[in-house]
C-alpha cells in the first residue's frame, strides 16, 4: 500500500461508515445512511471521488451501479495515522508521546498504573 492522502473530517466520517458496513457500498446506500445531512448525490459522489484519488477506495461497476470498496481496514488506517502522528510530532517514538502526556499531567496516577500493568502483561507475552 502506497502513501495515502490525508482525510478531512467528512471523509473520515464516510470511511467509518464504509468500514462498518464491511461490504461494497453504493451512493444510494450512503445517501440513506447520511440522510440527516441532506447531502445531494453530487456531494457524496465528489467525496467518494476524492477518497478514490487519495487511495482509500476503489470502485467497481455492476450494471449501472457503482460499488465502492475500502482499500484498507480501519485497523490499518489507525496504524498508519498513529505512525504519521508520532513521526511528525514525537520523532517517531511512543515514549516521547507518553512522556509529554505525563509531563503535562494528562495521565492520572490510575492511568499510569493501568499502563504499567498493561506493559507488564505485554512483556510477559514475549
Amino acid at each position: 500500500m502506497g502513501k495515502l492522502g490525508r482525510l478531512s473530517e467528512t471523509e473520515i466520517e464516510v470511511m467509518q461508515v464504509i468500514w462498518g458496513l464491511a461490504a461494497p457500498v453504493t451512493v444510494a446506500r450512503l445517501l440513506d445512511i447520511f440522510s440527516r445531512k441532506d447531502w445531494k448525490t453530487s456531494t457524496l459522489s465528489t467525496i467518494l471521488k476524492r477518497l478514490i484519488e487519495k487511495g482509500f477506495l476503489t470502485k467497481s461497476i455492476r450494471g449501472k451501479v457503482n460499488y465502492y470498496h475500502p482499500v484498507l481496514t480501519l485497523h490499518d488506517y489507525k496504524k498508519q495515522e498513529t505512525q504519521t502522528f508520532l513521526s511528525r510530532l514525537y520523532n517517531g517514538k511512543v515514549k516521547n508521546l507518553i512522556a509529554s502526556l505525563v509531563d503535562d499531567s494528562q495521565l492520572s496516577k490510575d492511568d499510569i498504573a493501568e499502563l504499567k500493568e498493561w506493559f507488564g502483561r505485554e512483556e510477559g507475552k514475549k
